[in-house]
Formats: C-alpha cells, structure tokens, sequence
C-alpha cells in the first residue's frame, strides 16, 4: 500500500513540476527552463546523495545506460514547449498515454499478446479518452 501511495505522490510531484516548468518556458523559453530544471535537480540530488547515500565505487560502463539521462532532459524541454500550450491535463494525458502504448508494446515483445490482454484494452480506453478529449479542443483558451 505504501508503494502505490509513493507512487501517487510522485504523479503529484511530476505534474506540479511540469506546470511550473511550463510556466519558466513561458518567461525563458523550453531549453532554459529544461537547463534551469537539471540544473537545480542537479544540485538537490548532490546534497542529497552526499548526506544520505552511501558512496558509488564505481560508474556503468556499458554507455547506452545512459541515454536514459538524455532521454529525460529531452522530455522536460519538449514537455516544457507542450505544457503552456495544450494545458497540464492535455499534456499529462498524452504522456500518460505515451507511456501506456511504449510500455505495452514492450510488454507484448517480452511475453506475447496473450499475458497483457488487460493492459491493452487500459491502452485503448486511454487512446479513446485522449481522442475524445482532442475532439474538444486541445486549444488552451
């Protein structure tokens, strides 16, 4: 149970983030805001790992573990670019649904189709909802 709870303060936590980096592009544009993001991530995260974590002896070497680091700053500026302009429930919404459809066809790869019946028709539903949803209007009026 406290896993699922985490889990929802993190969806909390990452939705409040994107709206006030939406609103930093706004004022500096999406690269900046992505910069500004990082750079303040970058240095929360440093005190924290130096007061809290137990030191690391040694990095990955295998480099594509770190394209997931790009992967994530390219998805704050272009997530920064969308926000203030389809609004935060658009915004989340196609995320989510992103992430649904990505995750399912990994799911789909690794098992079959047979084991993730459930997740498709969630897949689907989330499609439809998005579709109805871009049916009235993405404009942020």
């Amino acid at each position: 149970m406290e896993f699922i709870l985490l889990g929802l303060l993190n969806g909390f936590c990452i939705t409040l983030s994107r709206i006030l980096n939406g609103q930093l592009s706004v004022r500096n544009g999406a690269l900046n805001a992505s910069f500004v993001n990082h750079a303040v991530g970058f240095v929360s995260l440093s005190l924290l790992f130096i007061f809290v974590a137990e030191p690391v002896n040694a990095l990955p070497q295998d480099v594509t573990l770190y394209v997931g680091g790009v992967i994530g700053a390219l998805y704050v500026a272009v997530n920064s670019f969308v926000m203030v302009r389809l609004g935060s429930t658009n915004s989340i919404v196609l995320v989510v649904a992103g992430q649904m459809l990505f995750g399912l066809f990994i799911e789909v790869y690794r098992f079959g189709f047979e084991q993730v019946g459930t997740q498709f028709l969630g897949a689907v539903l989330i499609v439809t909802g998005v579709f109805f949803k871009g049916r009235l209007g993405f404009q942020n009026k």
